[in-house]
């Protein structure tokens, strides 16, 4: 289970994950600390991935040395939303192009933010609380 505190005042958004802060912009709060909530999705799909292509890796050991990623999302509105997201990799290691490709498709398939953005989320639900 994946779990965050979040505290918004005007002026400053701030997430708590495991006691370390993290802040993000919002034109709405008045915020410009931090980054926009929209890049760290992008940041969070780019980190599960290569994680996911480095576990593949050490399963198959596969030499892979490095992954780098190049990652665009494009806004959309109504509702307001990331419609689409561009993905460019580059794997650095001695890998074959077959190898190389076995590692992207195992990242896409292992990826839990990328399988979230892909499926979306079943359920999603605000309670006020007291």
């Amino acid at each position: 289970m994946a779990y965050i505190e979040l505290s918004a005042q005007k002026g400053k958004i701030e997430a708590d994950i495991k006691g370390e802060k993290i802040l993000f912009k919002s034109s709405g709060a008045d915020s410009d600390s931090g980054h926009w909530p929209t890049e760290y999705v992008l940041a969070a799909l780019g980190s599960c991935f290569s994680g996911s292509l480095f576990a593949y890796a050490k399963n198959k050991n596969y030499p892979l040395e490095k992954v780098i990623l190049k990652i665009k999302g494009d806004l959309g509105s109504a509702p307001s939303r990331i419609q689409s997201i561009d993905v460019n990799v580059e794997i650095i290691g001695n890998l074959t192009l077959e190898e190389k490709e076995r590692l992207i498709q195992a990242g896409e398939r292992a990826c839990t933010v990328m399988n979230t953005l892909r499926g979306g989320v079943e359920k999603i639900e605000t309670h006020l609380m007291s």
